[in-house]
């Protein structure tokens, strides 16, 4: 997906219009992208949304006061409950196109716990998907107008430049990585979705300076290394409680068998229960071998000392974006709520 890019003279214009730019090429790649999802051949339609959604929502998250209430915060609340619609969708082609090529590495009794957990992912993506990109669409068509409007180039807002804002807005969200970054001590603490959620944002912000920065273009590119790191390892940890959570599934399910059993004076029924189980414990050893290589490639590679990506985005950024004051402190990566439901996983 194209990304909105500034050159030299958008950079000095007033911060409030170069923002609004930036803001309505997201929407517009937004709009494009949802008008494809009708197509169900098109595979790429739904993840060209959520990444512009994404985008979009940082934007005007990192430039409300340069938007000056134009995008309300309500707007704003609704753009993340339409990413959230499909999450689900996303997080179950992830888990299938891991899950699938396994069948060639296991033996045939653990294929069948295998085949199991394939159809029940692959069951609540289907009964999800319809639903969920009709109500993504829905919510979006009614929400598109009003950022539209909200996002009209007028000379309203500050009137410094959009270079100054601009370097004191992504060097604070540097220096907030670097803190998330420097907290992580373990590959299922919260810390690693917030050090995701918090690179993504960063990335997003310096996207559009590449072509009047150049030298950003690399910290651009580390930081999407990092993003996939992090995000390879969080989906290793999210499907590891799917398997958990099918296990806790036909845990149920025996324990209802076996007291209708008992009830009724019925003879035990099979145990059909154990034939999943050498399936789903060879599914959760690889996982949780995943996850231990990851973390220590990440701990290698991605955690680097405190004020790292500050220092390096201050050097990319240079002087000639201008000196800024010191970047204003930004909110904690996730909402209260967020964090709250990582934590509960």
């Amino acid at each position: 997906m194209p990304n909105p890019s500034l050159s030299r003279d958008l950079l000095a214009r007033p911060a409030a219009q170069s923002v609004r730019l930036i803001a309505q090429g997201y929407l517009d790649a937004a709009t494009a992208a949802a008008r494809r999802m009708d197509d169900a051949e098109d595979a790429e339609a739904l993840h060209d949304f959520r990444v512009a959604v994404r985008r979009l929502r940082t934007a005007i998250r990192a430039y409300r006061r340069e938007l000056q209430d134009s995008v309300r915060p309500k707007l704003y609340r609704r753009l993340g409950e339409i990413a959230d619609e499909t999450n689900r969708i996303r997080d179950a082609d992830v888990a299938l196109a891991w899950l699938r090529p396994l069948r060639s590495a296991l033996s045939v009794r653990e294929r069948v716990g295998l085949r199991w957990l394939i159809a029940r992912i692959d069951a609540r993506r289907t009964m999800r998907i319809e639903h969920d990109f009709a109500e993504a669409r829905r919510a979006f068509r009614s929400a598109e107008h009003r950022l539209q409007k909200g996002l009209t180039i007028d000379d309203a807002g500050s009137d410094r430049p959009f270079a100054v804002v601009a370097r004191g807005t992504v060097l604070a969200h540097a220096q907030n990585l670097d803190q998330i970054l420097a907290a992580v001590r373990a590959p299922d603490g919260p810390e690693v979705h917030q050090a995701r959620i918090a690179a993504k944002r960063l990335r997003y912000l310096l996207e559009p300076l590449t072509e009047a920065i150049p030298a950003t273009a690399g910290v651009v590119a580390r930081l999407r290394t990092l993003q996939n790191r992090l995000g390879d390892l969080h989906d290793a940890l999210e499907l590891e409680r799917d398997v958990r959570a099918g296990v806790e599934s036909i845990g149920a399910e025996r324990a209802i068998r076996l007291f209708d059993a008992a009830i009724s004076g019925r003879a035990t029924p099979a145990r059909a229960a154990r034939d999943l189980k050498p399936g789903l414990v060879a599914v959760a050893r690889r996982l949780r071998g995943r996850r231990t290589s990851l973390f220590a490639e990440l701990r290698t590679n991605g955690l680097k000392t405190a004020g790292t990506w500050r220092r390096e985005i201050e050097t990319a950024l240079g002087p000639t974006v201008g000196s800024a004051p010191a970047p204003i402190p930004i909110p904690h990566s996730l909402s209260r709520r967020h964090t709250r439901r990582v934590r509960r996983g």
